[in-house]
C-alpha cells in the first residue's frame, strides 16, 4: 500500500501563496524520488508522509548540509550564465509559477 503523502495545501504559509506551495510539493516530489542524492530523498520523504514539518527538517543538521550544498551549487550555476541567460530563466520562472496560480475566483 502506497504511503499517504500530505497535499500542497501543507506548504501554504502567510509569506508562501498557494502557487508556491504547488512547486515546494512538487519539488519535495522530485526529491523524494532521488534526484537530489539519498539525504534529500529522506528528508522529503519524511515531510511528504507528515512525520516531519518543513521547518523541522531545515534544522536538522544533515537535511541542512544537503540543502545547503544543493543551493551553493544552484547559485554557482546562476552565476556562470549570462545576464541574458538569467533574465530568460526569470521568465520562465514566472510562467512556470503563474501556471501553478489557481484562476482568481469568480465574482458574483
Amino acid at each position: 500500500m502506497p504511503e499517504h503523502h500530505v497535499g500542497f495545501e501543507e506548504f501554504v504559509t502567510p509569506g508562501r501563496d498557494r502557487a508556491r506551495a504547488r512547486v515546494v510539493h512538487e519539488a519535495l516530489r522530485h526529491l523524494a524520488d532521488g534526484s537530489g542524492g539519498e539525504v534529500l530523498r529522506e528528508m522529503a520523504q519524511e515531510v511528504l508522509s507528515g512525520r516531519m514539518r518543513l521547518h523541522e527538517a531545515v534544522r536538522v543538521g544533515a537535511y541542512s548540509d544537503a540543502l545547503t550544498e544543493s543551493v551553493e551549487t544552484a547559485q554557482a550555476a546562476w552565476e556562470r550564465l549570462s545576464p541574458e541567460q538569467r533574465e530568460e530563466r526569470t521568465a520562465e520562472a514566472r510562467r512556470f509559477l503563474a501556471a501553478r496560480a489557481e484562476p482568481p475566483a469568480a465574482q458574483g
